[in-house]
């Protein structure tokens, strides 16, 4: 069983909509999955009780091993609660405050694998783009800004539910993040 932990010391970076997707991701692959919602606004949970979701979503840890082959963690932003699973998703907007948190939380989590994922990236903002692409250069992950992540939560879906524009390519982005997470030889 793989335990993935999307988890930032900021708050607002898509944590949730990223976890979900990822879920929806190893769903769609083929792939028992458990979304365990640890932040206390349950946002998780609310998309979940719309009940559309393929897979299940639960408050809190679950108190019996759970036959699944993904336990996706959404954590509340913290640095002081660093997840104790060995894979940590650390996704951040590509701003300068988002970095300079990042790296902050970064040196406090070496033991573990660590995939930044920049999110929500707006290509048409000249700064952001620049930056996001550095990032990518420098190995993070990309998630371009897509009105379907917000459309798709909104009807207590994931974007591999839909079939509107958009939905392929961010579908593609989330894919690639399986993937990523997947094969262990990749940093």
């Amino acid at each position: 069983m793989r335990r993935i932990a999307f988890w930032s010391p900021k708050g607002g970076v898509g944590k949730t909509t990223l976890a979900l997707n990822f879920a929806a991701a190893a769903y769609y692959s083929g792939h028992k999955v458990l979304v365990c919602d640890l932040d206390p606004q349950l946002s998780a949970i609310d998309v979940f009780n719309e009940k559309r979701l393929p897979f299940s979503v639960v408050p809190d840890m679950p108190q019996v091993e759970p036959n699944v082959d993904f336990i996706v963690y959404d954590h509340a932003p913290s640095i002081e609660s660093i997840p104790s699973v060995d894979t940590i998703v650390l996704p951040m907007r590509a701003s300068i405050l988002d970095l300079k948190a990042v790296n902050r939380a970064f040196r406090l989590i070496r033991d573990k694998r660590v995939i930044k994922c920049i999110n929500a990236v707006d290509t048409r903002r000249h700064d952001e783009r620049v930056m996001a692409m550095k990032l990518y250069s420098e190995g993070a992950h990309l998630v371009k800004d897509r009105s379907i992540y917000v459309r798709s939560l909104a009807l207590g879906e994931t974007v591999f539910q839909q079939s509107v524009y958009g939905a392929r390519d961010a579908q593609n982005e989330l894919k690639r993040l399986l993937e990523r997470v997947i094969d262990k030889q990749v940093k």
